[in-house]
C-alpha cells in the first residue's frame, strides 16, 4: 500500500512537472514557493533554488503583498473555493507576459498550501487587442461612411445600423428591434398598397444565398417615400450556412431629380434646335438682297441674333431673360453705344419671348444702322418700356437721322419684325414722323417657366 502511494505521488509529480500550465505550490504562512513546474521556471528564467526564496508578490509587479493578501482573503474565509484572475508576471531579465491564475487552497490539516495553475495569455491577449482594435476601426469606418449599413440575422431582424442608416430610415436602431426590418422601413409600396416580404428582392437574398442588387423605394419614419440603391448580399457561417444578410443602401432622390431635369433639359434643347433650324430654314429661303454678298451680310446678321438669342438663354440655363439684355445685345451688335439711350423698369422675359424680342430688335437696329439714325454722325436711338396691367409697351425713337418715309413696299424685314411681335403674343406699330422712325411694341408679360 505504501508503495503504491509513492508510485502515484512520483507519476503525479512527473504530470505536474512536465504539464502544459504553470503551476505554483506555496505556503500559507510563509508563501515561498514550494514547487514550480519546468514549464514556470523556463518562462521566468528562473532556477528551483531560486524560486524557493521568492513569494507570488515577487513575480507579480502590479500587486503589493498587502493587496495580494486582501486578493486571497475569501480563500482563507472559506467564502469561496477558487480564485480566477488576470494579472501579470514579470521573468528574471525584467520582461513581462500576461497570465491566467486559477488559485486554490488545499488544507489537509498539516501543511496546508496554495495550488496555483497559471497560463501564459500573453498572445491571447494580443490577439484580443489587434481585434478590438480592428472592431474599434470598423466602428469608425461603419459611423463615418455616408453608406446606410444593416446587418439582418436569420429571421431578418435587425442587428446592427450605423449612424447613416438611422439617418436615412429615421429610425434609431433601437426602434427598429422586435420584427423584421421590411416591416419597419419597406412595408408600403407607394401607392399605398401593402408591400409583402414574400415580394421583397433585397430579403431574397437570405433564402436564395445569393447576392442581389438594384433599386427599391422605402418608407421614411415620417411617412415620406424615397427612393434607394442597394446591394444585399448573405453572410455565411461554419459550414457555408447562411446565418444572416448585410443590406448597403443609400438614397437616390438626387440622382432620380437630376435625371429627370437632364431628360426635360435634352427634350427643350431638342426642340428648340428643331424650332431654330427651322427658323433658319426660313431666313434663307425669305430673305430678299441686290446681291450676293448683301444677301450674305443680311443672312449672316439674322442667324447672329438667333444666336445671340440662343446664348443668352444658355446662360440664364433656357430660364428667360431680362427685357434690358436683350435690347442691348442687339444694339450693341449693329450702334454705336454713344448713340443709345436705353430707359425702364426691370422686366423678367419668359424664354419664348427672348427669341422673338431679339429677331425683332435686329431688324430695327439694321434698318437704324444702314439708312436711319445710325447712319450719320449725331443720330441716336431712344429705346424705352413702361409696364401697366401685366403688358409691356415698348418704344423704339430714332432722331437725328436722315428724313424718312413710309416705304411704298413691305419687304420681308418688315415682315419678319410683324410675324416676331405676333409670336410674343402682341401687336407692332409703326410711325414715319420727319425727325425719325418710331416704333411701338405692345405685349403680355408673361411668367418665366423655368425647366429645372
Amino acid at each position: 500500500m505504501t508503495r503504491s502511494i509513492a508510485v502515484t505521488s512520483e507519476r503525479l509529480g512527473r504530470i505536474v512537472e512536465e504539464a502544459a500550465s504553470e503551476v505554483y505550490v506555496f505556503g500559507v504562512e510563509d508563501f515561498y514557493f514550494r514547487l514550480v513546474n519546468k514549464g514556470a521556471r523556463e518562462n521566468l528564467g528562473y532556477n528551483a533554488d531560486e524560486l524557493s526564496r521568492l513569494t507570488p508578490w515577487d513575480l507579480k509587479p502590479r500587486i503589493r503583498r498587502d493587496d495580494f493578501l486582501a486578493l486571497i482573503r475569501p480563500l482563507l474565509a472559506g467564502e469561496v473555493d477558487r480564485l480566477d484572475f488576470d494579472t501579470v508576471h514579470r521573468r528574471k531579465d525584467g520582461s513581462e507576459y500576461d497570465v491566467s491564475v486559477k488559485l486554490q487552497l488545499f488544507d489537509d490539516g498539516d501543511d496546508p498550501v496554495f495550488y496555483a495553475a497559471i497560463q501564459d495569455t500573453t498572445q491571447y491577449r494580443r490577439v484580443e487587442q489587434q481585434l478590438r482594435d480592428t472592431a474599434q476601426r470598423l466602428d469608425v469606418i461603419l459611423d463615418n461612411t455616408t453608406m446606410a449599413v444593416f446587418l439582418m440575422d436569420d429571421r431578418q431582424h435587425c442587428v446592427f445600423m450605423n449612424r447613416a442608416a438611422e439617418k436615412l430610415t429615421g429610425y434609431a436602431f433601437e426602434e427598429t428591434t422586435g420584427r423584421p426590418l421590411h416591416d419597419v422601413i419597406h412595408h408600403t409600396r407607394p401607392d399605398g398598397s401593402h408591400f409583402p416580404l414574400s415580394e421583397c428582392a433585397i430579403d431574397r437574398a437570405f433564402p436564395d444565398r445569393a447576392g442581389v442588387q438594384g433599386e427599391e423605394v422605402f418608407v421614411h419614419k415620417d411617412g415620406g417615400f424615397y427612393p434607394v440603391a442597394f446591394t444585399a448580399s448573405p453572410i455565411h457561417g461554419e459550414g457555408a450556412q447562411v446565418i444572416g444578410t448585410v443590406i448597403e443602401a443609400r438614397d437616390i432622390s438626387e440622382e432620380k431629380r437630376n435625371a429627370e431635369v437632364r431628360n426635360l433639359l435634352m427634350h427643350e434643347v431638342d426642340h428648340r434646335a428643331r424650332n431654330l433650324l427651322a427658323i433658319v430654314q426660313s431666313l434663307v429661303r425669305l430673305t430678299r438682297a441686290d446681291d450676293l454678298d448683301d444677301y450674305r451680310s443680311v443672312l449672316a446678321g439674322r442667324i447672329g441674333a438667333l444666336a445671340r438669342a440662343q446664348t443668352s438663354l444658355a446662360s440664364r440655363r433656357w430660364e428667360g431673360g431680362r427685357l434690358e439684355d436683350v435690347v442691348w445685345e442687339e444694339l450693341d451688335a449693329l450702334c454705336p453705344k454713344e448713340a443709345v439711350e436705353v430707359e425702364g423698369p426691370p422686366v423678367d422675359l419668359s424664354p419664348e419671348q427672348v427669341q422673338p424680342l431679339s429677331m425683332l430688335l435686329h431688324e430695327l437696329a439694321t434698318n437704324a444702322s444702314k439708312y436711319g439714325a445710325c447712319s450719320r454722325s449725331g443720330g441716336r436711338i431712344c429705346v424705352d418700356w413702361a409696364i401697366k396691367d401685366g403688358q409691356a409697351t415698348l418704344r423704339w425713337r430714332e432722331v437725328g437721322g436722315p428724313p424718312v418715309s413710309a416705304p411704298t413696299r413691305q419687304g420681308f424685314g418688315s415682315s419678319l419684325q410683324t410675324n416676331m411681335a405676333r409670336q410674343l403674343g402682341g401687336a407692332l406699330s409703326r410711325n414715319w414722323a420727319s425727325e425719325g422712325l418710331e416704333v411701338e411694341i405692345v405685349f403680355p408679360l408673361e411668367p418665366p417657366s423655368p425647366i429645372a
